[in-house]
């Protein structure tokens, strides 16, 4: 991994609309939070969280949900980006926060390299 390689999983517009499609996939298969965060990170690491990652990754998801709805119309413009239509059925501020986990997620060493 470089610095490049970052900028370009963490921008492109094909890994953006992965990650919304996973946030979707997650947030309309499961009910709450950790059955969510436990199928993500099985879906991404082939395993659950570890109690510390579970701790980072719940609190940048709560800092994420609190940026979204505080900004609504950069939700909207997050979940519109690429080809696929976002699910409108779902929260735009809710999916966003779960967009950028994603995008955060699958930047991860662990998942580019496993």
């Amino acid at each position: 991994n470089t610095p490049l390689a970052a900028l370009l999983t963490l921008n492109d517009v094909q890994f953006v609309e992965a990650a919304r499609v996973l946030a979707e996939k997650i947030l309309t298969a499961e009910t709450d939070d950790a059955k969510r965060l436990d199928s993500i990170a099985k879906r991404l690491l082939a395993r659950p969280f570890r109690a510390e990652e579970l701790t980072i990754v719940t609190d940048g998801l709560k800092s994420l949900r609190a940026h979204y709805k505080a900004k609504p119309e950069e939700a909207k413009k997050l979940i519109a980006f690429g080809e696929s239509k976002a699910d409108a059925k779902l929260d735009a501020s809710e999916l966003a926060a779960w967009t950028m986990l994603a995008n955060q997620l699958l930047n991860l060493d662990e998942v580019l390299n496993k």
